[in-house]
């Protein structure tokens, strides 16, 4: 089975708590993301290979977002010279193992994810059932051996995985899939081709910026919510700030099992039944989820102010009776909101169309 599917067909089966929706609050704002985009990421399994350089921000981005389970491997230990780029380490962790270590600080950012440490290298003997256990891997190594290992484990089992290697002021970084057409063995047969960055010098904020967007590759992967850059080498040089990007031939976008906007019209409310509703002696109550600025601009008549980022974070007054009924500009954040909040409690309507659908037949 695809991961894709596998996560497609999972995340239905898992809830976002109370105390989670206020800690990804911004982000399941995104109509990128939403709660549908959350709960995929909660049930994902991702393995990080290294925990230096390219792995912090990798492993800080993963966490924050709130990737259900990631893996760590590392055999090497922290030193004095990683503490300028590899920044969930500090002085008291010199002499520890990184994937230790990582561990234990990730767990203090999120405490809703579940990690695992393992404290070795990846190699021929562990590569295959570790790779295996997870939906996706990242390559944040600094070894030709070790991307091997990893090209050949996810193509036998039709995994991806999402590399990045940097050289001096110099990066490249790409999603390699081989049922798509793309691996790393293909795009470098001969080893003596493919980069490496093992024993060169390295700026901390480089490292950074290519390691996350090898975070947002994966973020990517597993809503699938946008296209993944399968099959694309992109190459950057940070003195010119140049970009290029290398399509492999024949590679393809892979099959993506996303949902679009994460709504649900069991819990809408149309325009034109708002403005029955509004006539009638019904009791509900309408919030305007929308920030205050936009609330003070217009609005509809009798609505409360009470933005999203509030209900997410505080939940809601449960003083308030009756139905509720939430308004935003388009419908999208509001229609998530609704379908977030009834899991405890069955009382969230939203306006299909949002605000700028009533503005469209009424004068606000």
């Amino acid at each position: 089975m695809s991961y894709l599917l596998r996560i497609s067909q999972n995340f239905n089966s898992t809830a976002l708590t109370s105390s989670e929706l206020a800690y990804y609050a911004r982000q399941i704002l995104l109509p990128s993301i939403g709660t549908i985009g959350q709960r995929k990421l909660k049930v994902a399994r991702v393995l990080v290979v290294g925990a230096g350089g390219l792995g912090c921000p990798i492993l800080q981005s993963l966490a924050g977002a709130g990737v259900g389970h990631i893996s760590i491997i590392d055999g090497d230990d922290i030193s004095t010279s990683n503490l300028s780029r590899q920044w969930l380490y500090s002085h008291k962790d010199k002499g520890k193992n990184k994937a230790v270590s990582a561990t234990e600080r990730l767990k203090e950012i999120n405490t809703f994810i579940e990690f695992k440490a393992l404290p070795l290298m990846l190699d021929q003997e562990n590569a295959f059932e570790l790779i295996k256990s997870h939906d996706l891997v990242i390559d944040a190594s600094d070894t030709l051996e070790a991307r091997y290992l990893i090209d050949d484990a996810c193509t036998e089992l039709n995994c991806p995985w999402v590399h990045a290697a940097i050289y001096r002021e110099r990066a490249q970084f790409s999603v390699f899939w081989a049922r798509y057409g793309a691996s790393f063995r293909l795009l470098y047969p001969n080893p003596s081709m493919a980069p490496s960055c093992s024993e060169t010098g390295i700026l901390g904020a480089f490292a950074s910026l290519i390691g996350n967007m090898q975070a947002l590759e994966t973020i990517k992967l597993i809503t699938g919510n946008a296209i993944p850059k399968v099959g694309q080498l992109i190459s950057f040089d940070s003195e010119k700030h140049d970009l290029h990007i290398f399509t492999i031939p024949k590679a393809v976008p892979p099959k993506l099992y996303g949902d679009g906007a994460d709504c649900n019209t069991e819990f809408a409310v149309s325009v034109e039944a708002l403005e029955k509703l509004i006539m009638s002696t019904e009791q509900f109550v309408i919030l305007d989820i929308r920030d205050n600025k936009e609330f003070d601009n217009n609005s509809i008549k009798g609505a409360i102010s009470y933005p999203a980022e509030y209900i997410l974070g505080n939940g809601y007054d449960t003083a308030i009776k009756g139905n509720i009924l939430l308004v935003c500009e388009e419908g999208l954040i509001s229609s998530m909101l609704a379908k977030a909040m009834n899991q405890q409690s069955r009382k969230f309507y939203y306006l299909e169309g949002g605000l700028k659908a009533w503005r469209d037949q009424n004068s606000c």
